[in-house]
């Protein structure tokens, strides 16, 4: 996978050659939607479904000219939603159980596989059926339309805030719930006949008191394509290949909401919104303790390292620190700037964070780089904070500056 991340990084030089220009006429679709006689069903008619709204939800909609752009609780590269949730139901009253799409613009559910015998469990080897399979896809074109090879990038962090908007979804309503990056996806993307315009990354598994074993699915659903045209990238494909094979586990408990109300977090959700600019006003220590609680901890249990630059934290002394401490003294605003491929946002943030991993699980570092991001975001959102992820940095460079081999794989500016 290494392979893959040194031939998507941006030097100096060849952030200059790129002559790539961008006609957001001819953007893919960012939604799929299937046929209009498959049956569907709004989720809020059903009170224990409606907790998937928050997994994707239209939050605001902002118009650019003529356009109206729908932005969702989970933020994406370039506004390009990439991802794609399908979720199996079992034992709901009055609901047929089944395999679902999630329709984000109409919040419903559409189904495309109503369950017999048979069920995903199967391809995760479990011996038991679960009451939810929420898995989760990527459309890569949607991405590489804009973003070309580098597109293999912001499709895992992506995949991280999509796993996070999941994550916080199901602690607002207690729900438990096991992560599951270890199935048979080859087997699976051919049982839904993605035929690599679309692919697996990972899923959530949610208990049911059930102790059958279900069989294989008996039928694959109907295949519908996920963008209204698409062009093959081979390297991207390759890369796609490799995340077949890379299986891993999370067996970390992972605690960040607890000093949350349901009604504080519902609020988060709803808010949250990525910014492209900063008041330059300060935050305090203790805000910042919030915002970072259990962060550093945990991510180094995963194998990410993070580093921040401190711009404006009261209390606290600028300069760049490695988890909580202090590597070297200073203003490193302009240098902070020119290293997030001169994106003002950076240097002008309350804190900067570097997020950074030579964990052998490529796929594991990266999505969970987003995923704490996303927290983050969430929890800054609370305190009336803003933030935004920065996707586009010169990677040598910021190796360079912080003194480090790992592998730099997200940047995230936060202030007021």
């Amino acid at each position: 996978m290494q392979h893959f991340h040194d031939k998507t990084n941006i030097t100096l030089k060849n952030s200059f050659e790129q002559t790539q220009f961008i006609d957001w006429r001819t953007q893919p679709r960012s939604f799929k939607t299937y046929p209009k006689f498959f049956r569907r069903y709004k989720l809020d008619d059903y009170e224990e479904l409606k907790f998937i709204k928050n997994f994707g939800k239209i939050t605001t909609s902002k118009k650019y000219g003529k356009e109206e752009v729908n932005l969702r609780t989970n933020p994406s590269a370039g506004g390009l939603y990439p991802c794609e949730i399908y979720i199996q139901i079992r034992g709901i009253k009055g609901f047929l159980s089944g395999i679902y799409h999630y329709e984000v613009l109409e919040d419903s559910l559409c189904l495309i596989h109503e369950l017999s015998n048979d069920g995903l469990e199967y391809y995760f080897n479990e011996t038991s059926s679960k009451k939810f399979v929420i898995l989760i896809s990527n459309v890569y074109f949607r991405s590489a339309w804009k973003y070309d090879n580098r597109a293999i990038r912001y499709l895992l962090l992506d995949t991280g805030h999509q796993l996070a908007s999941i994550f916080s979804s199901l602690k607002l309503e207690n729900i438990n719930f096991s992560f599951n990056f270890n199935f048979d996806k080859k087997r699976l993307n051919e049982e839904f006949g993605f035929n690599c315009q679309e692919f697996f990354q990972g899923a959530i598994l949610i208990d049911n008191e059930k102790e059958t074993k279900p069989k294989r699915l008996r039928e694959r659903p109907v295949t519908v394509c996920p963008t209204d045209y698409f062009i093959k990238n081979s390297f991207i494909e390759e890369f796609v290949k490799k995340l077949e094979e890379e299986n891993f586990e999370i067996k970390e408990e992972l605690s960040f909401f607890e000093n949350l109300s349901k009604e504080q977090l519902q609020t988060a959700i709803n808010k949250r919104r990525s910014v492209r600019a900063f008041k330059k006003e300060s935050i305090s220590k203790a805000e910042f303790a919030f915002i970072t609680e259990n962060i550093f901890k945990i991510s180094k249990k995963l194998g990410i390292e993070i580093f921040f630059i401190n711009n404006n934290i009261e209390d606290m002394k600028r300069g760049v620190y490695k988890n909580v401490t202090l590597l070297k003294e200073g203003d490193f605003k302009e240098i902070e700037t020119k290293l997030a491929f001169n994106q003002k946002l950076a240097g002008e943030s309350c804190f900067t964070l570097f997020y950074t991993s030579k964990e052998k699980k490529y796929t594991k570092a990266v999505i969970f780089c987003a995923f704490f991001a996303h927290i983050i975001s969430l929890k800054a959102t609370h305190l009336n904070i803003s933030s935004s992820g920065i996707g586009a940095y010169f990677d040598d460079e910021t190796q360079n500056f912080l003194n480090t081999k790992n592998n730099i794989l997200y940047l995230q500016a936060v202030g007021r």
